[in-house]
């Protein structure tokens, strides 16, 4: 059976509040909806692990969360630095070439095909490593022989972790579940299931699919192969552009900034040529430096209004990759627009 990459991220908003915030590693905070002068009227939309284990969770009313943890950190949600953040980490999975399904902002899917599961482990490893390096986030991945299966091996490996479970597996992993664990069973349905005397995954496999379909249409037919271990869900591949970008290994490692700022005209005008070419136009800038130990580091700058302009990808580009520069011998470099919006109307270009 072909196999499915799931990646979700770890408490994603909060991950991204540590990670510019790094002093709340270790504190119990929690990311809000509401602002932080009526925040006891606001929701918690996620928390990080140390608030977790105070019994705070999302969806909970901050109010009551400000009473298991009085002294809790509370931050605003920042949705275009999330957003900013997720399609950091879609390129990146993009990148690989594998149909890909963008399935929530913390959230995606990739169609891996026929490869081995020994392949499928190491390309997980590889892409869990890029995203903690390059992007600073943690994530969990799931592999299994369908996007359901993919993701319920990844609820069961988080956090941080990577799950995989083969066809020979499916039968006892799946028989003790409950069936809300399966992805899309949500309340309403369990609770009818449990009317006829289901509640596991392996009551359910047992059932009547006629019954099942007459209860739940269509749905009750795939509820009854998932089930039976036949995973029928296909990938829904996103064809959104998140960013645009060029990278580029130097002939020579260097520090030499002069070296570099060559490198990083042309690759901006190639960037350039490939935004105009799509329609587009960006708020954020991101640079690239791939130093000689294989390490690397990426400064990004958003801009305060929309443009396509050369001069102001590469004039930023030229800025940023000066603060990349230390000890190390510089082997790549690279230039990325992101944030990226079609060409509708007139907005504050430069």
């Amino acid at each position: 059976m072909p196999l499915v990459l799931l990646l979700d991220m770890d408490y994603f908003f909060a991950a991204c509040e540590e990670l510019r915030h790094p002093e709340l590693k270790g504190s119990a905070f929690v990311v809000g909806t509401a602002t932080i002068a009526k925040r006891e009227r606001g929701v918690v939309q996620t928390c990080n692990y140390v608030a977790r284990g105070f019994g705070i969770h999302s969806a909970m009313p901050t109010a009551q969360a400000l009473k298991l943890k009085p002294d809790l950190v509370y931050l605003e949600s920042d949705d275009n630095y999330y957003q900013e953040m997720s399609d950091r980490v879609m390129s990146l999975l993009k990148g690989y070439g594998f149909a890909t399904e963008v399935m929530s902002i913390d959230e995606a899917a990739l169609g891996l095909g026929d490869i081995s599961y020994s392949d499928a482990d190491a390309l997980a490893r590889v892409i869990k490593s890029r995203i903690n390096n390059e992007v600073g986030l943690p994530c969990t991945i799931g592999i299994s022989t369908g996007k359901v299966y993919a993701k319920m091996v990844c609820d069961v490996s988080k956090p941080n972790g990577i799950g995989l479970l083969g066809e020979d597996e499916l039968a006892g992993f799946l028989k003790d579940k409950k069936v809300d664990s399966i992805l899309g069973v949500g309340r309403k349905t369990a609770d009818r299931l449990k009317e006829i005397g289901i509640s596991t995954i392996g009551q359910l496999s047992k059932a009547d699919p006629n019954v099942l379909v007459e209860m739940f249409g269509s749905f009750g037919r795939e509820l009854y192969l998932l089930a039976n271990c036949r995973d029928e869900s296909r990938i829904v591949e996103s064809y959104t552009v998140m960013s645009i970008g060029r990278e580029r290994t130097l002939e020579v490692e260097t520090k030499d900034l002069a070296k570099m700022d060559a490198m990083l005209k042309g690759l901006s005008k190639e960037a350039i040529d490939e935004v105009k070419k799509k329609g587009m136009w960006f708020k954020g800038i991101s640079v690239k430096a791939r130093y000689s130990d294989f390490t690397e580091r990426i400064k990004n700058r958003k801009l305060n209004n929309y443009t396509d302009s050369y001069d102001v990808l590469y004039g930023t580009a030229a800025q940023l990759i000066k603060e990349l520069v230390n000890e190390k011998m510089v082997r790549k470099v690279g230039v990325r627009a992101y944030l990226l919006e079609n060409r509708k109307g007139q907005r504050g270009i430069f």
